[in-house]
C-alpha cells in the first residue's frame, strides 16, 4: 500500500471512528479522488508546455507579417 493512502487510512480512523470496513472504503476513496486530481493536474501541466512550445513556434513563424503590417501602416499614417 502506498504511504499515503495508509496516512490517509489512519487520519479517517482518528477522526471519524467508523466501522472497519468503512473506515478503508472512505480513506481509499479518499485517496484515489486525490491521486486522480494530481494525475490531471500532471497531464495539463504537461499539456501546456507542450502547446506553449507551438504557440511560440507560430509566433516566430508570423513574425515577419508582423512587422510587415506594422510598417505598411505607420507608410500609410504618416503619408509616405
Amino acid at each position: 500500500m502506498p504511504k499515503e493512502l495508509l496516512n490517509e487510512i489512519k487520519h479517517t480512523a482518528v477522526h471519524h471512528a467508523p466501522e472497519r470496513g468503512e473506515f478503508v472504503y472512505v480513506s481509499t476513496k479518499r485517496y484515489m479522488t486525490g491521486h486522480e486530481a494530481d494525475t490531471i493536474r500532471e497531464a495539463m501541466m504537461v499539456g501546456y508546455v507542450e502547446m506553449s512550445q507551438i504557440n511560440l513556434r507560430i509566433a516566430k513563424e508570423c513574425l515577419h507579417a508582423e512587422l510587415e503590417a506594422q510598417h505598411t501602416m505607420e507608410r500609410l499614417v504618416s503619408g509616405g
